[in-house]
């Protein structure tokens, strides 16, 4: 399904929308994609586990639950639902940026009767990056209800003006930097004003970078949850680099403060980077041996903070 642009949206977004992601920092966008866009995920997804095994916190196989990031470079029908379904320009529009560059992607597969529960954690303390215009488009492939797994967001919570520790499943801290720890929301639900949405098929939620987000397990007895987000950065995110947040195990050359660009995030709006896409339109993109090694050795290091 690769062409040469990302496809229009079925429809723009409405300004009572674009006031809703402004103030609450997330929106729910009902038949986002088409039914072919949806088998093209889904079949993305498949492909993902067919091909490997996540292994948790302690290195053991978990069948229930996996999170796999950065597919596109790999996964043909990852990389073409990403980079030209219509959810790019519905993100652009939520944004309100000339331009739009592809961060990554991210599978998350939560089977039935899965326990876990994701914590509330923000974005944007996980990602390299610095700006304001950095928003995900979360799509699921199931039927997804507010008892079975999910999404809840704490409206308005990207307007605090706060950087908390990226903590994702498991307690594991993805960095090496100080950052405040997240509230305990979950104790205290009535304090917040908090968001979500029974779900269909192709349904979308486009969510700021700085919107606190969880999901509680599946309960569901018999049904699986399966969805993909994709991340999205606008006009004023450049690179960051310290050396204490997630690397990358794909080169990309830039430095601190440079604009993303190149292979590894390609503009894609206003128009698409072809020629900074060219390698992986040609073929997939493996991961430098090198820079996949000393991935590795921080999530070691990862692995080792205790849960705040």
């Amino acid at each position: 399904m690769s062409q040469a642009q990302p496809e229009r949206p079925l429809r723009d977004l409405t300004q009572s929308e674009l006031e809703a992601f402004s103030r609450d920092g997330v929106i729910c966008v009902r038949g986002a994609y088409s039914e072919p866009w949806i088998k093209l995920g889904l079949s993305g997804i498949e492909r993902v586990i067919s091909r490997t095994a996540v292994r948790d916190r302690h290195g053991l196989p978990d069948p229930d639950f996996r999170n796999d990031a950065l597919n596109w470079h790999g996964v043909d029908e990852i990389r073409d639902f990403a980079l030209f379904g219509p959810g790019a320009h519905l993100v652009r529009q939520a944004l309100q940026s000339e331009s739009l560059n592809f961060l990554g992607d991210q599978i998350f597969v939560k089977n039935a009767n899965t326990p876990l529960r994701a914590p509330w954690h923000h974005d944007l303390t996980f990602f390299p990056i610095t700006g304001n215009q950095c928003a995900s488009i979360w799509v699921t492939f199931d039927s997804v209800s507010q008892r079975h797994s999910a999404l809840e967001f704490v409206a308005g919570s990207h307007l605090w003006g706060r950087r908390f520790k990226p903590e994702g499943v498991g307690g594991i801290v993805k960095s090496l930097d100080t950052f405040d720890a997240v509230p305990d929301i979950q104790s205290a639900r009535d304090d917040y004003e908090i968001l979500g949405w029974d779900l269909e098929p192709g349904d979308a939620l486009i969510f700021h970078a700085l919107t606190l987000h969880g999901s509680s397990g599946n309960g569901s007895p018999d049904r699986n949850r399966r969805a993909l987000a994709t991340r999205w950065c606008g006009d004023d995110v450049s690179f960051k680099a310290t050396g204490k947040e997630m690397k990358s195990a794909w080169a990309h050359g830039l430095k601190h403060g440079d604009k993303l660009t190149g292979p590894s995030f390609p503009r894609v709006l206003p128009e698409i980077d072809l020629i900074s896409l060219g390698p992986r339109m040609r073929g997939p993109v493996p991961p430098d041996p090198v820079l996949a090694r000393e991935v590795a050795q921080q999530q070691s290091q990862f692995n080792r903070i205790e849960r705040i």
